[in-house]
């Protein structure tokens, strides 16, 4: 908002956002690994789950968990290990979760 209010074009603010916020590498690697577990578990458990009904299920999940590993201060621990459990971790289980009720 300050950064329109100050005159930045409507693309500046997109880009501030996207990097500071979500970084669309985030997003995809959440979305690629929570897909790739619920149609994984989807075929093994006999629930046949297609791409891209995974996706449409999945994006959501992946959105909030990339602005949630990017706004995670430093002092409770923005490491390595806390990214990857952010964004491979808990979208692979949530997604075979979801496969497995549904």
């Amino acid at each position: 908002m300050r950064m329109k209010l100050s005159g930045a074009s409507f693309g500046k603010v997109v880009e501030n956002l996207e990097g500071r916020w979500f970084g669309a590498g985030s997003v995809l690697l959440a979305l690629l690994v929570g897909v790739a577990a619920m149609t994984g578990v989807g075929r093994l458990s006999g629930h046949s789950v297609g791409l891209d009904e995974a996706a449409l299920v999945v994006f959501p999940l992946a959105l909030v968990a990339a602005f949630a590993v990017r706004r995670m201060p430093e002092k409770l621990g923005n490491t390595t290990v806390a990214r990857a459990s952010g964004l491979i971790i808990a979208p692979a289980l949530l997604g075979a979760m979801l496969s497995a009720a549904g």
